[in-house]
């Protein structure tokens, strides 16, 4: 009787478990779908960010590229600019009032005064020692005290 009674209560022990056993697989199972579907959407929603981040990028590539005449432009005006100041640099040319007064005829003492109480390392060059080459822009004064820039 007593091995009838443990067979039983062992047979009983093993239909539980069975049963427990089957119950955390569904369990599992759905848990798993669930993992299943999440990762879907996150994949379709990292494609989309991805494909998103690239239009992005193709857009501010093409802005940069809109730009790079205007910043090519800036740099020639630059260039100009710099070869221009380093050739008035290089000649020494200033505009001087006296030397175009005395070619309309006109003089004023008072000029002639201060510039000859002036060292002549003080005073401004003269336009006549400027020299133009080929590739040199030609710069000349103007009667009025102007300075004309021929670039070539």
């Amino acid at each position: 009787m007593i091995i009838k009674v443990s067979v039983a209560s062992a047979s009983v022990a093993f239909v539980c478990l069975a049963a427990k056993l089957i119950q955390t697989l569904g369990e599992t199972q759905r848990t798993i779908a669930e993992v299943r579907n999440s990762v879907t959407g996150l994949t379709e929603e990292s494609q989309r960010l991805i494909h998103s981040a690239s239009q992005v990028t193709d857009d501010i590539k093409d802005k940069i590229h809109s730009f790079d005449p205007l910043l090519e432009s800036a740099q020639d005006v630059g260039e100009v600019i710099h070869s221009v100041t380093d050739t008035v640099k290089r000649s020494g040319i200033i505009p001087n009032n006296e030397a175009v007064s005395r070619e309309n005829g006109a003089t004023n003492h008072h000029r002639e005064d201060a510039a000859s109480s002036v060292s002549s390392k003080d005073q401004p060059a003269r336009t006549s020692n400027f020299k133009t080459s080929e590739d040199a822009p030609v710069i000349r004064s103007t009667p009025n005290g102007g300075v004309k820039i021929r670039l070539n």
